[in-house]
C-alpha cells in the first residue's frame, strides 16, 4: 500500500495490571490507529490507496451513492481502516477484506479467503471534515474511536441537559463551554460505538462518574459502564476519544495525537 505524508500510524501496545480472561496477551493487548489528513491526501494518493486496499464489494458500493459528501466520507473511513489493518498484519492483503456493516450499522471486517483469519479482529471507524481515522483491535479486548468536534450550533444542546455533578466537574478543570462540549461529545461516541449502541440510547447514559487530567488527556469514568474508560485527547481541527476496558492501561504514553 502507498502511503503519503497525509498517513499517520501507530501501534499501540497495552497492559492488564489484573490479569483475567483467557488468552494470548501478546495478540490481544495490542492495536493500530490510522489517521488519514483529508487536507492533505492528494487525489492521486487517494485513487492509488483505493485501488490497492478496497475489495470489490467496497468498490461496488462506492458506485451507489450519488452525493460526494456520503462517498467522500465512506472512503476516509475505508481507508484508514485498510491501512491500520496493513499496519496490524503486515502479511495480510487489506483488499481481500470487506468492511461492511452490522445490524446495528457498526463496521465489521468480512473476507472470503480462507486463509484470512479475519474474525478475530475489530475495527472501530469515524471521520470528521479534516480526518478519517480507524482502530484494530482484537474482539477479546472491546475498543472504540471518534474524531470530531460539535459545531458551534451544537454546544449549547450538548451542554443542555448536563447533570449538576458533570458541570461541576467540567468547571473544576476550567473547560470552556466549547471545549467541555467537545469532550462530552467525543467520549459519547467512542463509548457508544464500544457498545455497538451508536446514539440510539438516551445521553444519560453514558453519564461520566469522573473526569480527570493527566497532561493534555482527559480521562472519563463511568457511572453505568464500569468496565470502560475513554481517553480524550484535544486537538487542533478535531478531539481523538479512546474508549478501551477500564483495567487497561497503555504501555508507555499511549497515542499521540495531532
Amino acid at each position: 500500500m502507498t502511503a503519503s505524508d497525509a498517513v499517520k500510524l501507530q501501534s499501540i501496545d497495552l497492559l492488564r495490571p489484573t490479569p483475567s480472561g483467557s488468552f494470548d496477551a501478546d495478540k490481544i493487548l495490542r492495536a493500530t490507529l490510522a489517521v488519514v489528513d483529508l487536507d492533505v491526501l492528494t487525489p492521486e494518493d487517494r485513487a492509488e490507496l483505493i485501488t490497492s486496499s478496497f475489495h470489490m464489494r467496497e468498490t461496488d458500493r462506492l458506485e451507489t451513492f450519488k452525493h460526494a459528501r456520503r462517498r467522500d466520507s465512506f472512503v476516509a473511513g475505508r481507508l484508514a481502516a485498510k491501512l491500520a489493518l496493513h499496519q496490524h498484519c503486515p502479511d495480510l492483503d487489506p483488499s481481500d477484506v470487506s468492511v461492511e456493516n452490522g445490524v446495528f450499522d457498526q463496521p465489521v471486517m468480512i473476507s472470503e479467503n480462507r486463509k484470512c483469519d479475519i474474525g478475530q479482529l475489530g475495527v472501530s471507524i469515524s471521520h470528521s471534515q479534516s480526518y478519517g481515522a480507524a482502530l484494530i483491535f482484537h474482539r477479546a479486548h472491546p475498543m472504540g474511536i471518534d474524531v470530531d468536534v460539535p459545531s458551534q450550533e451544537d454546544v449549547g444542546p450538548v451542554l443542555a441537559g448536563l447533570d449538576p455533578k458533570t458541570r461541576a466537574q467540567c468547571d473544576r478543570l476550567a473547560l470552556s463551554d466549547f471545549r467541555a462540549a467537545s469532550l462530552l461529545w467525543v467520549a459519547r461516541e467512542s463509548l457508544a460505538k464500544t457498545l455497538t449502541t451508536a446514539m440510539m440510547s438516551p445521553l444519560a447514559l453514558y453519564t461520566p462518574s469522573d473526569i480527570t487530567q493527566k497532561g493534555t488527556c482527559f480521562i472519563l469514568r463511568y457511572e453505568n459502564f464500569g468496565q470502560y474508560q475513554t481517553h480524550v485527547w484535544p486537538g487542533a481541527k478535531v478531539w481523538l476519544a479512546l474508549t478501551m476496558p477500564a483495567r487497561t492501561e497503555f504501555e508507555g504514553a499511549g497515542p499521540i495525537w495531532l
